[in-house]
Formats: structure tokens, sequence, C-alpha cells
């Protein structure tokens, strides 16, 4: 009997430690959405941590902070927040390093993998996110963005 008591209380406490489906609590959601946008917004953000810390904490880390001058932080980047159509590029193509004119001494690979949602879903949490306010970012503004960048 004991055996099923224990083998209860695992599985409880692995239910119970799984919060990967509540909201990113550092991240920023508007006040003034309705309903139906806030769920949809809410949902960017959840899929959008979950993609970043599948694809961008190993460089970028959990926190936004990057890794000294090998990888860019993410809070408050002014490259970032003064225009994301740039970033949606990044993320598809990724970057060729120039030592002239790039402070990174390490490209940023490409995720050619990922949909235009998913990209969407990621620039939405990173512009949400450690304090950053861009708000939502759509997939109809990423497909816009890649196509100026397809040339990249």
């Amino acid at each position: 009997m004991s055996n099923n008591n224990l083998f209860l209380f695992l599985f409880l406490f692995l239910i119970l430690s799984c919060h990967s489906y509540q909201k990113p609590s550092e991240s920023h959601v508007p006040e003034n959405l309705d309903e139906a946008s806030k769920m949809k917004y809410t949902q960017y953000l959840i899929q959008g941590k979950i993609l970043y810390n599948t694809n961008c904490t190993h460089c970028h880390q959990n926190s936004g902070e990057g890794f000294r001058k090998l990888y860019p932080a993410l809070i408050g980047s002014s490259t970032l927040m003064d225009d994301m159509d740039p970033a949606a590029c990044l993320i598809k193509y990724g970057t060729k390093v120039s030592r002239k004119t790039s402070n990174q001494n390490i490209a940023m690979p490409a995720q050619a993998e990922l949909s235009n949602l998913e990209i969407a879903e990621i620039l939405t949490y990173i512009g949400n996110s450690w304090g950053n306010q861009m708000g939502f970012i759509s997939v109809k503004k990423v497909a816009t963005s890649l196509v100026d960048c397809a040339t990249h």
C-alpha cells in the first residue's frame, strides 16, 4: 500500500510542479484589450515563452540579459524597441558577423524552421517581457517583414 501512496505523491508533485501553461508573470499585458484580444495576446505570450525557452535561452538567457559581448541583451534593446521588423529577419535568417560593424563576436544562427506564427509569438514575448512594452506582434506583420528582408 505504501508503494501506491508514494506513486500518488510523486504523480501529484509532478502535476503541481508543471506550470508551463501559466501566463508569463513578467510579461506586459495592455489593459485596454477586450476579452478575445486578451486571450489571443496571452496565448502568444505563453507560446512565445515556450519557443523562446527552446530556441533562444542558451544565448540570450532566461532573463533576456544576453551574455556579455557574445550575445546581445534583449532587455530594453533600442534595436528591437525602435523597430521590430528586422528582428523577424534575424530570427528567420540569422546574422553574418562583421567585426567592423558589430559588437557581437558570434553570429546568430538562422531559425528557418520556425513558422511566421512562431516568430510572431517569440517577438510578442520578447517585446513584452523584462520591462519591454511593444504590444502585439501579428503574423501579418512578421510576414510583411520577412518579404522585405527575403534577400537578406
